[in-house]
């Protein structure tokens, strides 16, 4: 019998749409033939790179065929992209553009190749709809994931490319979860400088970091500033699933739809072992 392939799928978190991917990839595998193994990074890039070398360098397993790793950092894990393609183990990225792929692809007994989704534009498309939401100019205040990171880089980038030049905005930064923008937007609220009156929308890099500033909004004790506040129009990103049923029920005022990632790169990958 032939043996199934085995994957290791690295994710840098488990947020929403993390969890999706999650689902996704195992649903994916199964259908696939594939041995699948899930690892969570914690918004680690060192964890990360630890727990991949760890199967890389493992001299009591075999080695998988692939890894399909979305990396918590921008810099894309060069190193062990490096050690994983000497020991001719596969390896794909997922939502990060990374600059190495080229020198892996040498090696061509392997595959070696990246899956992932127009990040600028999606960022494009909410700074499009920052400008409908506000016609006549405004400020707004914008939840960003961490800086290292390529996707809440190009999202950035995307949104200063669209909104209009009479938009003023405020960045936070956040780490990619609910309750990490939650606590983001509640230091950022223990400022003096920081009312409602002043602002005029809400947008969230994802859907996650929308609704956590909602729910540091919900804690504020004054409550004509937390009216204020929640009367805003609100923005989010995410997949469908998610995303809808936030704006079928005002919750979010409009919403960026995303894809995941994971059964396209597992169905590619399974055509190329």
């Amino acid at each position: 019998m032939k043996k199934r392939p085995r994957v290791v799928v690295s994710l840098p978190n488990d947020n929403a749409y993390q969890h999706e991917q999650a689902l996704v990839a195992k649903s994916a595998a199964a259908n696939l033939g594939m041995d699948l193994t899930l690892l969570h990074a914690n918004d680690d890039s060192i964890t990360q790179s630890q727990q991949l070398l760890e199967i890389i360098q493992s001299r009591s397993d075999a080695p998988p065929s692939a890894l399909l790793v979305e990396p918590v950092t921008a810099t894309g894990l060069r190193r062990v992209a490096e050690a994983a393609v000497a020991q001719n183990i596969g390896w794909v990225i997922s939502n990060s553009d990374v600059d190495y792929v080229a020198q892996l692809r040498k090696n061509p007994r392997i595959p070696v190749f990246i899956v992932t989704q127009g990040q600028f534009e999606i960022g494009r498309v909410q700074g499009k709809q920052i400008g409908a939401l506000l016609p006549q100019g405004g400020s707004v205040l914008y939840i960003a994931g961490p800086s290292m990171s390529s996707v809440a880089t190009q999202r950035f980038e995307g949104m200063e490319s669209a909104r209009p030049r009479n938009i003023q905005l405020t960045v936070l930064r956040s780490k990619w979860s609910e309750a990490s923008a939650q606590q983001s937007v509640g230091a950022w609220l223990r400022l003096a400088t920081s009312r409602a009156e002043k602002y005029h929308l809400v947008a969230g890099q994802t859907h996650e970091l929308a609704i956590g500033a909602r729910k540091a909004f919900q804690s504020i004790s004054d409550l004509d500033q937390q009216k204020r506040w929640l009367d805003l129009p609100f923005l989010g990103i995410g997949v469908a699933s998610q995303v809808k049923p936030l704006v079928e029920s005002r919750v979010l005022s409009a919403a960026v739809i995303t894809s995941v990632t994971m059964e396209l790169a597992l169905r590619l990958l399974a055509r190329a072992l």
